[in-house]
């Protein structure tokens, strides 16, 4: 389950050349920095050992709506009362801010099974700080999604889309994207912390369909059913992506971006303050 061997805890000199350090350099570092550097290759590593959910999966979903999806909507753009043409170029935003829901559950059921398995308890013997536990967690889900961001905007530039904006705009849609990563899956970590179901969070993963089918994300207010459109003013992928549609294909509104800018704040200052406790009752346990 873990690369970081307990063997290697007790030993009193450096790491052998070539090998990654173990427990014993994170106890013996004694810097809440490398504790987190160390457990954070220690996540990519095991995730590399299981990629599908953690970075295939992200990819493969909003490719099929970019291109089968935006295919068939293709004639909406036509109307007269839709904002941006061709219509991939509409879609385009949301279905890259889409690659950073996909596999949101991913790291709260390895949470879960690192306290279920007790490498928790032995870092704690380490004196490793919890709370690098955590954050190595929370900054792999952020970093996690960027290669499938990546890799759905250059499809969709491919097929039409653009970024009016600028190369200057890619990475701030970029740091957006690992935000509502950050944001989003705080909601698999909350469920996965409350309920220490390792299949928990993996159950909540069609939350995304949900989510963006009561957005702007496919469809613009104007033409979605009354009802819907009141749906939308509520939801706060809506606002992620106007924000990230302002910057890709303009025009750049200060609202649009100020209110993606609070959505992105707020929900990752609103999930971790249940997360934070959870996680430090389950330390306490």
């Amino acid at each position: 389950m873990t690369d970081l061997s307990l063997a290697s805890s007790g030993a009193s000199g450096p790491p052998a050349r070539g090998r990654t350090a173990g427990p014993g350099a994170l106890a013996s570092s004694n810097g809440f920095a490398a504790e987190v550097g160390l457990l954070l290759r220690r996540n990519v590593r095991e995730a590399l050992r299981s990629p599908v959910i953690a970075f295939v999966f992200p990819v493969l979903f909003p490719l099929f709506a970019e291109t089968l999806v935006a295919s068939a909507y293709s004639r909406v753009s036509s109307l007269a009362t839709f904002p941006v043409h061709p219509y991939t170029a509409y879609m385009a935003p949301g279905m890259m801010l889409l690659a950073g829901m996909m596999g949101s559950g991913y790291s709260a059921t390895a949470l879960v099974l690192d306290v279920q398995t007790g490498f928790l308890n032995r870092m704690r013997l380490l004196d490793v700080r919890p709370s690098a536990i955590l954050l190595s967690r929370v900054l792999f889900d952020a970093l996690r999604v960027l290669p499938a961001a990546v890799v759905v905007l250059v499809v969709g530039l491919a097929l039409g889309a653009r970024i009016d904006s600028g190369p200057a705009a890619v990475p701030v849609l970029l740091v957006m994207c690992s935000v509502w990563s950050v944001a989003y899956g705080g909601l698999f970590y909350i469920v996965a912390l409350t309920t220490w179901n390792p299949q928990a969070p993996l159950a909540m993963s069609p939350l995304f369909i949900l989510l963006m089918f009561t957005s702007t994300a496919a469809m613009p207010t104007n033409l979605l059913p009354d009802w819907l459109a009141t749906l939308s003013a509520y939801n706060p992928f809506t606002y992620v992506t106007e924000g990230a549609r302002a910057l890709m294909t303009g025009p750049v509104d200060g609202g649009a971006l100020l209110a993606m800018a609070g959505v992105l704040v707020g929900g990752v200052v609103l999930t971790q303050a249940f997360v934070i406790p959870l996680f430090r009752r389950a330390v306490e346990r």
